[in-house]
């Protein structure tokens, strides 16, 4: 299933959040599509394809300390449009 991520940190964790992010990989199960860093916001989004919940909290569970994750279920909107 498509799900988009968003993650939000306080500034003062922008060092560890940073490091975090060379070091971390997605697992083997989970597609990522893309992510980005929104400049100025303390905010990254990643739109991935993960098969379970378990998958989530992988990818989720190690920066839980450092900000705040939402994540969302999505479709294209080809998909979206489809009769």
């Amino acid at each position: 299933m498509l799900f988009v991520l968003w993650f939000k940190w306080d500034p003062d964790h922008m060092t560890r959040v940073l490091e975090l992010w060379k070091h971390f990989r997605y697992p083997p199960e989970v597609k990522l599509m893309n992510r980005v860093l929104l400049i100025g916001r303390h905010t990254s989004l990643a739109i991935f394809d993960a098969p379970d919940e378990e998958a989530l909290l992988k990818i989720t569970y190690p920066f839980s300390s450092l900000g705040v994750a939402k994540i969302s279920p999505a479709i294209t909107l080809e998909e979206a449009v489809k009769k």
